[in-house]
C-alpha cells in the first residue's frame, strides 16, 4: 500500500480559511519554514505573474472589442415596425381548404402562363391565380370522394372529375370575370391531365412500394413479416371451438343463476331484520309478584 503524503486532520468547519490575495501579504513575514505555507506562497506568486506560453503551442489571438458610435437621431431616423401584440401569435392552419389560408404557390411554368396571359388583358394578379388553382384542386378532390374515386397509390392516373359548372357554382364569391376564370380552368385542367396527379401535395397518394424512381418521395414502408403468435392466431369454425363455447355459456349461465340467488337471499334476509319487532321493557314494583 502507498502511504498518504500528507497526513490527513479532522476538518474544523468553524475555522476560517485564509485568503492569500498578492505575494505582498508575505514581505514583513519571515520565510516560512513548513511545507504547507510554502505551497500558500507558490500559488500565489504563479497568480501574480503572467503565464509565460509554450514555445510549441500557437498563442491565440486576442478577441477584438467593437467600437460603437451613439447616434442621438437613430430613433427618430429609423422608426420601429414591431409592436408588442396584445395576444399569443397564432399561425395560420395548413389544413384549411375552402378558407383564406392558400397552400399552393406559383412554379414557373405558372408564372410563364401568366405573364403571356396578361401581355394581353393585364387583368389577372399573381394571388388571384394562386387562390383559383388551390380551391379547384380542392373541389375536384371533394367531386372524386363524392363519386368514390380515390386512387390509394399512385401508380395509376388520377381523372379530373370537375366540371366547369361546378367549379363556376363553387366559386362565385371571388368574382372573377367569366373569360378569365374560363381561361384558368382550362390551364389547371390541361396541367392537372400532363400530371396525372393533383397540383397540391398533400392531395397527392403515396407512391407504390415497389417504386424505384427516386423523385417520388414518400413512399410507405413495407410491413415486416410478423411471427403468429398464441393470441394472433384466428378462431377456427369446427364442432371443438363450438362445443367449447356451448361450455363457456353454460357455465356463464350457471354462474348467473347463483348470483341471482344469492341476490334473493341477501333481500329477504333485510326484510325480515327489518320487521322483527323489539322487546319492550316491563317495570315491576315492589312488593308485586
Amino acid at each position: 500500500m502507498s502511504r498518504l503524503s500528507i497526513r490527513p486532520r479532522p476538518l474544523d468547519i468553524h475555522k476560517k480559511i485564509p485568503v492569500v490575495k498578492s505575494v505582498k501579504d508575505f514581505e514583513d513575514d519571515e520565510v516560512p519554514t513548513s511545507t504547507r505555507n510554502y505551497q500558500i506562497l507558490r500559488l500565489a506568486a504563479e497568480a501574480d505573474n503572467e503565464v509565460q506560453p509554450l514555445p510549441g503551442k500557437k498563442v491565440a489571438s486576442e478577441i477584438p472589442i467593437p467600437e460603437f458610435v451613439v447616434v442621438d437621431t437613430y430613433e427618430r431616423d429609423y422608426s420601429r415596425t414591431f409592436y408588442q401584440p396584445t395576444s399569443y401569435l397564432r399561425a395560420r392552419g395548413a389544413r384549411a381548404e375552402i378558407g383564406e389560408f392558400v397552400e399552393y404557390d406559383l412554379d414557373n411554368e405558372d408564372e410563364d402562363w401568366l405573364q403571356d396571359f396578361n401581355k394581353e388583358r393585364k387583368t389577372l394578379a399573381a394571388e388571384k391565380l394562386e387562390i383559383v388553382i388551390f380551391k379547384l384542386d380542392v373541389l375536384d378532390r371533394k367531386a372524386r370522394e363524392r363519386a368514390g374515386i380515390i386512387t390509394p397509390t399512385l401508380g395509376s392516373p388520377i381523372p379530373v372529375l370537375l366540371t366547369f359548372d361546378a367549379a363556376v357554382e363553387a366559386l362565385q364569391s371571388l368574382s372573377i370575370k367569366y373569360g378569365p376564370f374560363q381561361s384558368i380552368y382550362n390551364y389547371w385542367k390541361e396541367k392537372r391531365q400532363r400530371w396525372q396527379k393533383p397540383v397540391l401535395r398533400r392531395l397527392q397518394p403515396p407512391p407504390p412500394v415497389n417504386d424505384t424512381n427516386p423523385f417520388n418521395v414518400f413512399r410507405p414502408r413495407e410491413k415486416a413479416h410478423k411471427l403468429h403468435t398464441r393470441r394472433m392466431q384466428r378462431r377456427e369454425n369446427n364442432v371443438q371451438s363450438f362445443e367449447k363455447l356451448r361450455q363457456v355459456r353454460r357455465n356463464l349461465d350457471q354462474s348467473k343463476i347463483i348470483l341471482e340467488a344469492l341476490i334473493k337471499i341477501n333481500r329477504i334476509g333485510r326484510q325480515a331484520h327489518k320487521w322483527i319487532p323489539r322487546p319492550s321493557k316491563i317495570s315491576v314494583k315492589e312488593g308485586e309478584e
